[in-house]
């Protein structure tokens, strides 16, 4: 992006989605974020949206409007990357989704454990 007197540039892909995934976020979360529908968001990235627009999406995700954009063909970095072990399976985690699965099977192997020792009297 680079800024000519009071006009704006726009170079590269908007990668508002890579960000979203590697945060384990929907577009739905992020209009709620915005206070705006998901189809008005959809409408505005399939455009060329307008600086406030980008604005608002930046402050919604908590990044500058520059990070919004590919620059070099690049995409967004996990802020969330890792390797877990249960019950011997290696686990591969990504993003906030990747977290939120693991729990999830983690909380059912523990329980199936737990139902399956011999109750005391």
């Amino acid at each position: 992006m680079k800024e000519k007197s009071d006009k704006i540039i726009i170079e590269g892909e908007i990668k508002v989605k890579d960000i979203l995934r590697a945060r384990g976020l929907k577009m739905y979360q992020l209009a709620e974020l915005m206070g705006i529908t998901p189809e008005s968001l959809t409408r505005a990235l399939q455009r060329n949206p307008q600086y406030s627009t980008l604005k608002s999406i930046a402050d919604a995700l908590g990044v500058s409007v520059r990070d919004l954009f590919v620059e070099g063909g690049e995409p967004v970095k996990s802020i969330v990357r890792g390797t877990v072990e249960v019950q011997g399976k290696v686990r591969h985690i990504d993003n906030l989704e990747d977290i939120y699965r693991l729990t999830a099977e983690v909380e059912k192997a523990y329980e199936e454990a737990r139902m399956s020792l011999p109750t005391r009297r």
